[in-house]
């Protein structure tokens, strides 16, 4: 594999600490969709993670965006499974911890 660009190196990143890569883009910005698309796809052959990728409706928002995710699917190893699993629940303990923060619930 050739040394990566600059935008799958990003995701890469993202994706070892967080399993996604989120970015908004103009939704006739096709171009820069399918470069993400395309980045998020050798990031996870890179890190040899299945990888996923989406784009949200452009008319789901009224600005005109879309949403591009690239996110992992399944992880290699166990080891990182439950790497990801810990920090999930530690950042739920930490959102739920915080001041003002109540439990959205259907009455």
């Amino acid at each position: 594999m050739a040394d990566p660009d600059e935008l799958t190196i990003t995701i890469a990143r993202h994706l070892e600490v967080d399993w996604q890569y989120v970015e908004h883009v103009d939704a006739l910005n096709e171009e820069r969709i399918a470069e993400i698309r395309s980045a998020g796809r050798r990031a996870g052959r890179l890190l040899g993670y299945k990888i996923v990728t989406h784009q949200s409706d452009p008319g789901q928002r009224k600005d005109g965006r879309v949403v591009v995710i690239v996110a992992v699917r399944e992880s290699p190893n166990a080891e990182d499974e439950e790497r990801m699993n810990e920090r999930a629940r530690l950042l739920m303990n930490s959102t739920w911890a915080e001041p003002g923060h109540t439990e959205d619930t259907d009455r």
